[in-house]
Parts: structure tokens; sequence; C-alpha cells
């Protein structure tokens, strides 16, 4: 029994194995034979006490849990209530991050939630955390979680009601608490707790449905009961109630978390260590030990298998590399400390995960190229950083594999006093050059010279890709990203479909698209078929070749392309298409939204940066022509848009040279880069 999700049964069978399509097909048995109702039953709170999950001999009344609880052995991060010194977390954040972690949670306090790190939006105060708050629908609490609608045109984006319950704010409050001592944050944690549970009755409504959500909460919950200990906001009742909460968390997701591992991707990462979590910090529970057995087997085992040999990540996406690295910053360091180090291989190749990062990132602002999807998670926001700053994740990536820092101090290192202890702040960090790197396993090639930078993507995929985007080229000069990928705005759309899958497709990356057609097609939601390879000709210290197959299936043309980088400031890319007959060709790059000056008849673009202007010229056979779009929202012709946050478009200008040419055919573009940019 194929789930009816799957638009192309043969094709999924083909990709992603039989074993695959058995075990998804036996879920969705469980699911409508009612196994997983009567496996996760929907009762009230007050069904079960702590007693039933504590194990005989432990405490259960909540006034001698609490004191009891307060002798366990099991350690986080840091001992209950033993917050960072305010004068030395001040000092690492600095006024600006102070400042704002205060504003952020203050509104928490006071029902506006930031959501994806970008939105802010009222939920009110008690919050409504079944509120939609980009839509304005509300979900039920009524039904089961097996049969609460994931894409549902009324409620929207389940992702914009499930944000909220990830309980980011827990992070927000404590920080704003060790920063100020202000009484506000600790009493809004627990009435925002008090008001989840009220409203979210166990195994009902949508906040139960995916349990890599389940988890992100769970880690934040434990986040803020660990550092509101000692406040008297954290009554014994309040412990008690959070203890339970856990336990059920923990349990539903320790009997599914078969379909996390059947993703094949950060779920089953997540869903691991939020057992191991529960397991390692909660051993007075009945289930701590078959938790942590499951957790700590599972995560080794994903960790193994979706990072690759050379640090790369099975996702092709840098924001699920980011989730990925804090799951195994958390679970690693949890381990350690518990005197149980996980495996010596996971800890080689997370180490080397953190490496591909700081490659991956420009070293001017913390930013990587908005590449692959994007779903505005960030599982540990334990720094005032925009979303788009990767350093804090690089820092403490590279402090958790070496014992040192990578990256110049700055707010970012607040990360580090969390997680490490003041200890990691000690020493000087040690920045290393950023010479050209090739990922083999990944498919990612960069080439560097002085302050200038571009990513290539070649890669012959063995797990599924996410965007249409073979041969995509990103270019930074001086911390400013100059050709870029387009993001992955939203992953359900109902009002806006078409753009949404604009974002993914091959219109919406630096590369060639043929014939008005994308080489891949949309089998699910999340899978496009059949998946392209490609190989490296050549890579140097300043040259890359490449070459794609994804439309040599369709129209018979292999995509070769050339990049080098030259002296002052010049970066060379040249396009070459086999095959014979007549095609219409279409070259885009997708340029930093600043103005722009178009010389038709010159074939040139001038982009006027803000540190200096940049020229691209292009050369290629008569017929050729060259347009600007931006803000194009026609349908069928959607263009000139970048995503850099989730739930969020806006334009910019895109440069296409297009015209129905004969093959073979040769198109270059030259990029001169503004005064300095090759310094």
């Amino acid at each position: 029994m194929i789930p009816r999700t799957l638009r192309d049964p043969v094709d999924v069978v083909r990709l992603l194995g039989p074993k695959w399509v058995m075990a998804r097909s036996a879920y969705a048995l469980r699911k409508s034979s009612g196994l997983l109702k009567r496996r996760f039953p929907p009762i009230p709170w007050d069904a079960f006490a702590l007693q039933d999950v504590l194990r005989p001999g432990v405490p259960a009344a909540p006034g001698d849990y609490k004191p009891w609880r307060a002798t366990s052995a099991a350690r986080f991060f840091f001992e209950p209530g033993a917050l960072p010194d305010a004068a030395l977390l001040r000092k690492v954040v600095g006024a600006d991050a102070a400042r704002r972690t205060r504003a952020v949670a203050d509104g928490f306090c006071e029902g506006r939630f930031l959501l994806f790190s970008r939105h802010v939006r009222e939920l009110g105060r008690p919050a409504d955390w079944l509120l939609n708050p980009f839509n304005g629908a509300r979900h039920g609490n009524d039904l089961h979680w097996c049969d609460h609608p994931t894409f549902s045109a009324e409620l929207g984006d389940i992702k914009e009601v499930w944000e909220a319950s990830r309980f980011a704010c827990a992070y927000w409050l404590v920080r704003a608490y060790a920063l100020s001592g202000d009484d506000r944050y600790p009493a809004a944690f627990w009435e925002l707790f008090e008001s989840w549970c009220r409203q979210n009755p166990p195994n009902r409504g949508p906040n139960y449905k995916c349990g890599q959500e389940m988890s992100i909460r769970l880690f934040a919950w434990c986040f803020a009961l660990f550092a509101f200990w000692n406040h008297e906001a954290s009554t014994p009742a309040r412990v008690g109630m959070m203890v339970k909460a856990i336990a059920l968390h923990a349990e539903r997701i320790v009997g599914n978390i078969a379909f996390a591992i059947s993703q094949k991707n950060n779920h089953g990462i997540s869903e691991a260590v939020g057992l191991m979590t529960a397991g390692y910090l909660f051993p007075e529970l009945r289930g701590s030990p078959r938790w942590l057995e499951t957790g700590r087997r599972l995560f080794e085992q994903e960790a193994l298998r979706q990072i690759y040999d050379d640090g790369s990540y099975v996702q092709h996406s840098m924001n699920y590399h980011r989730v990925m690295l804090h799951d195994c910053i958390w679970a690693i360091e949890l381990a350690r400390l518990a005197g149980e180090p996980c495996d010596p291989e996971v800890r080689r190749r997370v180490g080397l995960a953190g490496a591909f990062l700081l490659d991956m990132m420009d070293p001017d602002n913390g930013r990587v190229p908005n590449y692959g999807p994007n779903d505005g998670a960030r599982v540990l926001p334990l720094s005032a950083c925009d979303y788009r700053d990767y350093r804090a994740t690089a820092q403490a990536a590279h402090y958790l594999s070496t014992g040192r820092r990578a990256v110049a101090d700055g707010p970012w290192n607040e990360i580090l006093l969390w997680l490490f202890g003041a200890d990691a702040l000690k020493g000087e960090s040690k920045a290393s050059p950023r010479p050209s790197r090739r990922f083999d396993a990944g498919g990612y090639y960069t080439l560097s010279r002085d302050r200038a930078w571009c990513m290539i993507r070649c890669h012959a995929y063995r797990d599924k890709p996410a965007h249409v985007d073979m041969l995509h080229v990103d270019l930074w000069s001086r911390g400013e990203n100059v050709l870029s990928d387009s993001g992955s705005y939203k992953y359900f759309s109902p009002d806006a479909p078409a753009a949404a899958r604009y974002f993914k497709d091959i219109q919406a990356h630096n590369t060639i698209e043929i014939d008005g057609a994308s080489p891949l097609r949309a089998v699910t939601r999340f899978l496009w078929a059949p998946w392209p390879s490609a190989r490296c000709v050549t890579h140097s210290a300043e040259r890359f070749v490449g070459e794609h197959d994804a439309y040599a299936r369709v129209v018979g043309v292999v995509h070769r392309r050339e990049v080098q980088c030259l002296p002052d400031g010049v970066w060379v890319i040249t396009d070459s298409l086999s095959g014979a007959g007549r095609r219409r060709i279409a070259l885009r790059w997708h340029l930093a939204d600043a103005p722009y000056r178009l010389d038709e008849p010159g074939r040139r673009l001038i982009l006027q940066m803000p540190s200096g202007d940049v020229t691209l010229t292009m050369e290629g056979p008569a017929g050729l022509s060259l347009a600007v779009h931006r803000e194009r929202d026609e349908p069928g012709a959607i263009a000139g848009w970048q995503s850099l946050y989730y739930a969020e478009r806006t334009p910019r200008p895109t440069l296409e040279a297009a015209g129905r040419l004969t093959l073979p055919v040769r198109i270059t573009t030259r990029i001169q880069l503004g005064p300095g940019g090759g310094e």
C-alpha cells in the first residue's frame, strides 16, 4: 500500500528503495487502522500523575520531588540555577546585543512573539498557541494528531503554528534574565508553559504531529528548567508538571521515531537527541533507560549516515547544516558531561561538519550562501546575532572539536558561555586563511582570491535533491553576496503556490535553463526526479570546470561550466552547451538588490554596490538578448525575487541572457568587481 501523497510510485521505489516504501506503507497502515491512536491515546493531563512516570522509590509529591531532584547526578551545561556571571555575559555580548535580547524577551512577556527569527506577531496573553499568526486561522485541539491536517489551504502552512511552540522564547527569556536579574522573565516563561499545556492536551492538535518539533521544544524546556530552577516562580507544582510533559514528549518520540528515521533527514537526528536529552537529564523517569539507549544508538547511526565524509550534509542546505550541528553539539556535550563520550568517529565527523561551515561562511559578516531549503529553523538561539549570521554555530562547532575558537571574538561568543562555560573564552581565537576548497562527497567547490570567493554546486546525488540547481554559482566580494541563490520562501503556500514552486526550481538559481522547462519533475512535495549527476572535471586554486547531465536525459544537452578567478577582481564564467538543433536558452544571474544600469547594446549590466560598481559583461552568439526582471509576479512568469528569511520574499534584480540559439552554444560572463573587490 503506497501512501497516496506519492505522485509517481515507480520513481519513488527506484530512488528511495523498496525498504523505504515498505516502511512508509506500514506507517500508513498504522495510521489508517487506528494503531497509532491506541499507542498514543488522547487523554487529559490529569489522567496520569507524576508518580506514574517516576521510577518506584522516587518521591512523587511535587513538594518532595523538587528537593529530591536537586540532588540528582544528572549534569547539564550549567548547574541548576547557576547562570553565567552577569558582568562577564554583558561584556561578551556587548551593549547592542544586550538591548536586543531584552527587547525580544520583553516582547514574549507581552505576547509579541519573534517567529522564524524574523517576524514579530501578536499571540496575546495568555498566548494563543493554536493561532496561525500569519493568516489568522486557528487550529483545533479536538482531533488526534494523526487526523489533524498537515496541508490545509484554510489553515495555511503548519510551520506557522508550530514555530511558537518550539519555545525559542525560553532561550531569550533565560538570556535576558541572566543579563538583568529581572523577575518578569522566569514568571513569563512559566506562564507560557502553563498556557501551552492547557491548550495542548496530550496527543491532540497540531503540536503533537511531529516528533522533531517536540524534541526542539523539549530542549528549550530543559534549558529553562535548569536556568530558572532556583527562582520562586519555579514552584514544585510547575516543576512536576514539566517533568510529566517531558515524559509524555519522550514517549511520543520513542514510539514513532521509525517514521523520523525513514525521512532520511535531520528529523531522525533531532528526535534521537530529544530522547538522549530526556534520558540523560531525567534518569529517575521510568522510560529513561529505553529513551537513552534508543536515542544514543540512533543518533550515532544517523550522524554517521547523514554527515558525509568531507563534512557536508545529506540535505544539501546551509540552514539544515546548522540545525544538524546544533543537535550534534547539544548531544555530544551532554554525553561528555554524563561521562559517556560519543563514538570518536561521530565526534570527528561533526568536527568536519564544523570545518565545512567555516569554509562556506563569509568572514566579514558570518553569512553563508542562501542555498537549499531554509525553513527558518534555529534550534539554539543562544546569541542575539541576526538569523543569517552563522558565526555562533561555527564557533561552537570548532570549539567542541578542537577546544579553540576559530572566529574573531564578538557577540556570537555567547553560545560558548552557555554551552561550555567561561573557560571557552580564554586564550586567543585563531582564524585560518581561506584557500580554495573541494568537497567531492557533497558536491561543493570554492574558489577564493583575496577578499572575493565563490561557491559552485556540482554533485552526483546519492540522496534526494531539494532544489533544481545544477552548477549554481554564488559569488561574494568583501562581504557582499553579488550573485546569490534565491532561497526557498515557504514549504506550503496555498495563497501563492507558483511562488513556492519557483524558489525550488531552476529559474531561481544561477544556472542555465533549456526550453523553458525544468530538467527534473516534482514527484512529491519534497522530492524531485530523476536525480541528476554532475562531475568536477578540474578544480585548482583559481579554476573550476564541471558539467551536469540533467538536460542530457531530456533534450540531449550536456551543460559544462568553467569558473576562473583572475587578478584585479575579475571573474570569468564560461557556459558551454553541447548538442545539436535550436533551443531556447536562458542564463540567469540573480543579483544583489542594488541599483543597476543595463546597457543592452553593449551586453553589460552595471550593479551599483556599496563597495563600488560591479560590471557584468556577456559574450555569446547573435540572438542572445539581455533583460532584467525585478518583482515580476505574473502567472507562469515569476522572476526577480529572493527569500532571505522564512515566509518572506523581497524583490531583487535578475539578469537574464536568453534567446533561441543553435547548439552547440558558448556564453561567457565577465564580472569585474568594484574597486578593491580583489584586494
